[in-house]
């Protein structure tokens, strides 16, 4: 697996097992500096060291691995996190989307093949969510919805729509003929409407939601 030559690996697990499968899945190829059971061993690594990428399992033992990757956030903003979820529930989904997690898979799946996919797209600077994770949170979307949905205007939706497709905020404002500045405020206003604190969670809701058109692989 050539992206992760030479990359600096961390994985914080409540499972000696999802640590060994882990280093066993992803390989010998990269640097694992370090591993931790607990939510404040990990933070104590963190401390010493930012990883290229760090791998969390929730629930820690002891702590949270959805508090870890929001305190590992507040401490390195750039640093990006692959959680693997114990239980697959809408509302973990959402709050792995919530602590703004780059990548989100379920760990008996750990040797099925998400987790290399879900490694490449969060390294490649991207975001990931496991098929079945995903199809979990838009039938729970379509169940919960109001069905006056959020109110977003038209120029909402379009600005929404590119954000699904990978386009940053100078590429949307040539595209739809707008200045950047008028994009960001699009965005503050649709953020708001969905109850969303960044641009990953607002295009998943907004696709979960049929709200744009865009096939959530695109996100992968």
């Amino acid at each position: 697996m050539s992206l992760l030559a030479s990359r600096s690996l961390m994985v914080a697990s409540g499972r000696r097992l999802v640590i060994s499968l882990l280093t066993g899945v992803i390989g010998d190829r990269c640097q694992w500096f370090g591993s931790a059971t607990g939510e404040s061993e990990a933070l104590q690594l963190l401390s010493e060291r930012q990883p290229q990428l760090l791998f969390v399992t929730h629930p820690l033992r002891p702590g949270s691995g959805l508090e870890l990757v929001r305190r590992a956030k507040a401490l390195h903003p750039e640093l990006p996190c692959l959680i693997l979820l114990e239980e697959e529930s809408p509302p973990l989904v959402r709050a792995a989307l919530e602590a703004r997690c780059d990548g989100i898979c379920a760990d008996r799946g750990v040797g099925l093949g998400h987790l290399v996919a879900a490694t490449r797209a969060v390294l490649g600077g991207g975001f990931y969510m496991e098929p079945q994770l995903r199809d979990l949170l838009a039938l729970s979307c379509r169940t919960s919805r109001d069905p006056a949905g959020p109110g977003l205007s038209e120029r909402e939706q379009e600005v929404l729509e590119l954000v699904v497709r990978g386009y940053q905020n100078p590429q949307i404002a040539s595209r739809l003929h707008l200045s950047v500045e008028t994009v960001r405020s699009h965005l503050r206003s649709a953020f708001q409407k969905l109850g969303a604190s960044g641009r990953t969670q607002a295009a998943v809701m907004a696709v979960c939601q049929g709200l744009v058109s865009w096939h959530l692989e695109e996100l992968s």
